[in-house]
């Protein structure tokens, strides 16, 4: 075809959330728009007293606070998106170090786990507070001879550092496409083994860890199913939880007893087991 009988190129478009909220909220706002699957989120200085994020968030899953206003915006280049790229760093939770893969190697010491990561679309770059303190769970119950079910896996970086830690079989569970592929390239880029499915009812095994890094609501929502497949002497790690929101979601878990609750910047992780 001659290259003047062509159809120009067509500019990409990507949907862009603005979220205007009072300065004391700025964190809390940035927390929301990580749990609405952003990967990117630019702070800008707003009205007097306000500021102004930006993000590639699904605007169906910000949770508003009183105070809160959102703007959904369709923008022609997509090319901001990558620009947290730049400002990526890894992040250590004990021996595990998540390597952002399109960065430089970070300093390693003899027995460390390296996760080297792209995230892609998904949710989970292991530096937000409520995917450390999931990694801190997978790190102290996960290992050789113990199988892993992640719901919510995101990036698939739980699932990642579960099977590198040696446990087998380990099986991750997400809705999102773009999360699932995201699991299926980080497994193979480690070369590890992971299966991955889009819903918790396909999976009919039990584990000796179920982790679920998915929000208060969906915790308390899928409480019965992800005890269901608890092995008897299993552990249940919860997180994606404020540390205000722990009551309420043990709550809707009275088999099972609490065992371990790690904080970090405000959020909660709960290791669960069975009462008896």
């Amino acid at each position: 075809m001659p290259a003047s009988d062509r159809e120009p190129d067509r500019p990409t478009r990507a949907t862009v959330v603005h979220l205007d909220v009072p300065v004391e909220d700025a964190e809390l706002a940035a927390d929301a728009l990580w749990q609405a699957g952003a990967n990117a989120v630019e702070e800008r200085t707003g009205a007097t007293g306000r500021v102004v994020l930006l993000a590639d968030a699904d605007p169906t899953r910000v949770v508003l606070a009183s105070g809160w206003q959102l703007i959904v915006e369709e923008v022609r280049d997509e090319a901001w998106r990558d620009a947290w790229r730049a400002w990526a760093r890894p992040s250590r939770v004990g021996r595990l170090v998540v390597q952002p893969a399109w960065q430089p190697d970070a300093p390693t010491t003899p027995g460390d786990v390296v996760i080297r990561l792209d995230p892609g679309g998904a949710f989970g770059d292991g530096r937000h507070p409520s995917t450390r303190l999931a990694l801190a769970a997978v790190e102290a119950h996960a290992g050789r001879g113990r199988s892993v079910l992640d719901v919510g896996s995101g990036s698939g970086v739980l699932a990642v550092a579960a099977a590198l830690l040696g446990a087998d079989p380990v099986v991750a569970v997400d809705v999102a496409p773009a999360a699932r592929d995201a699991t299926r390239a980080n497994a193979a880029a480690n070369g590890v083994r992971v299966e991955v499915v889009d819903d918790v009812d396909l999976v009919t095994a039990r584990f000796d860890l179920v982790v679920a890094n998915i929000g208060a609501a969906s915790l308390r929502a899928l409480a019965p199913r992800l005890v269901a497949r608890l092995t008897p002497r299993g552990v249940l790690s919860l997180s994606g939880l404020l540390e205000t929101q722990v009551a309420d979601v043990v709550s809707a878990y009275p088999a099972l007893h609490r065992v371990d609750v790690r904080t970090e910047e405000g959020w909660a992780g709960v290791d669960l087991r069975r009462v008896s």
